[in-house]
């Protein structure tokens, strides 16, 4: 046996659902079924009630308590039908089920707990074709179709490989917060690629954009340009084979195409359970000397309003990258930036920079001589007096060295947040904006930003290591 067969045989013994996992889920499944369907009959409303998502396709992984649960009203039905009358047969359902809470994602659906299984009740239509699909949830019979039809028992434990490896290193998960690769694109990757070393053979070799043949000899030129035109921002392309027309990895960012690229490759030269191994909690004083002599501003948000995660997420990452091109404006370096979101009512937005304050004075360069009178006379008017200068340079060019107003970065984002503050929900949210320091590393740390704190301060993967043996 080789050293990758038995890290990935070690790893399959702790990720693969044990039998009595099994019984737990699905028999939290038969009493959600059951109450659902007897909601229907009362109503004399016609729906299919089934399980979706990776428990129906078997490839989830031991631990995972999470069902996706579907109800699937008549094809006729319109979106606004779905919302008004069906929609209100879930939460009739829910409520008899237990304590739920509404969630949101293209449209409404209903989140519940059974003991300590977490359920999700999903509307959505039940169609003879995906390509009379009204909303994204009504594709996802058919993905379950589709992966029950080409998986065998030794794939569906290549897949839970995958998402293993995924998750391990960051990329899982389609969501705003992630921005990787969802469940259905792992397991369309083992059965494109055969199993799990197939599939990160071939991520090694990868270029951005990445094209991954999904549809057989069906996959064409014209396909490839058509699904460029309908996603010009995406790097990675993967058609899904029930709708040819739809790009399965459209959420992908440059940023987790990278990191599986390389983990990959790394991985493939030294194996290691590395790779599989979720990092834990760091510890406060690795976080504090980390901290030593570096300059990481953090800006903290309380909102408002409860809003869906994805939107949070969004909204923060908007502020994040409008802070940024702010502070290059302004005449900083920036490092690295970040974000994170208690996904409720906090979001704290990260950024370092090489210095914590700018020089005392900012260096302009102005028109030269041969330029036109009004322009000369216009820097010299703006400039006299604010510093020093302006002054005639040997090429004849007029410069001028103004002293600042403000130097520090926590004074100057203060006093323009609103600037870089854009998001809808944010934008009148004024931030508290303060230099990380021990108390607030400690402060994070009791609020759950422990992970985030270990990726803006030490930066570094705990894979990493095993690319440089």
């Amino acid at each position: 046996m080789n050293i990758y067969s038995e890290v990935e045989r070690e790893v399959l013994s702790r990720i693969k659902p044990k039998i009595e996992e099994y019984e737990k889920l699905l028999s939290v499944y038969k009493l959600v079924e059951n109450i659902i369907s007897e909601v229907l009959v009362e109503k004399g409303i016609k729906a299919e009630v089934a399980l979706q998502g990776s428990v129906a396709h078997d490839t989830w992984l031991s631990g995972d308590r999470d069902l996706d649960v579907f109800v699937l009203f008549p094809s006729t039905w319109s979106r606004e039908e779905l919302e008004s009358r069906g929609f209100p047969l879930l939460l009739e359902a829910a409520s008899r089920i237990g304590r739920y809470e509404l969630r949101y994602a293209e449209h409404p659906y209903v989140h519940v707990k059974v003991r300590d299984v977490e359920v999700d009740i999903v509307p959505g239509l039940r169609l003879e074709d995906p390509s009379q699909a009204k909303t994204a949830v009504d594709r996802t019979p058919f993905h379950t179709l589709y992966v029950n039809s080409k998986l065998t028992s030794e794939m569906r434990d290549q897949v839970r490989l995958l998402k293993k490896f995924m998750k391990s290193i960051g990329v899982y998960g389609a969501e705003v917060k992630v921005r990787g690769f969802s469940g259905y694109a792992a397991e369309l990757l083992v059965i494109v690629y055969g199993n799990f070393r197939g599939v990160l053979e071939a991520a090694s070799k990868w270029k951005p954009p990445v094209f991954v043949n999904t549809i057989s000899e069906k996959y064409t030129t014209n396909l490839a340009k058509k699904l460029r035109e309908k996603y010009p921002d995406s790097v990675m392309y993967m058609p899904d084979p029930v709708d040819p027309l739809r790009n399965v990895t459209a959420a992908v960012s440059l940023k987790s195409l990278a990191t599986l690229i390389l983990a990959s490759t790394c991985y493939l030269r030294n194996p290691g359970l590395e790779f599989f191994e979720e990092f834990e909690e760091p510890r406060l004083e690795d976080l504090l000397e980390a901290l030593k002599r570096r300059c990481i501003v953090i800006l903290e948000y309380n909102l408002r309003e409860k809003l869906a995660p994805d939107v949070i997420w969004g909204e923060a990452l908007r502020v994040s990258s409008r802070l940024e091109s702010l502070l290059k404006v302004l005449g900083f370096r920036v490092i690295d930036r970040g974000a994170w979101t208690n996904e409720t009512d906090r979001v704290l937005i990260s950024v370092e920079l090489d210095y914590c304050e700018l020089s005392p004075y900012k260096h302009y360069k102005g028109p030269c001589i041969a330029h036109d009178w009004s322009r000369i006379v216009s820097f010299i008017e703006k400039h006299y007096g604010r510093g020093f200068g302006p002054w005639l340079t040997d090429e004849g060019c007029l410069e001028s060295l103004d002293k600042r107003v403000e130097e520090s970065v926590v004074s100057i984002l203060e006093s323009r947040w609103s600037e870089f503050t854009v998001s809808p929900h944010l934008r009148s949210v004024k931030p508290t904006i303060t230099f990380l320091n021990e108390d607030l590393v400690r402060r994070l740390l009791n609020e759950g930003a422990g992970k985030w704190l270990w990726s803006i301060l030490v930066k570094t993967p705990h894979w990493m290591a095993k690319c440089t043996s």
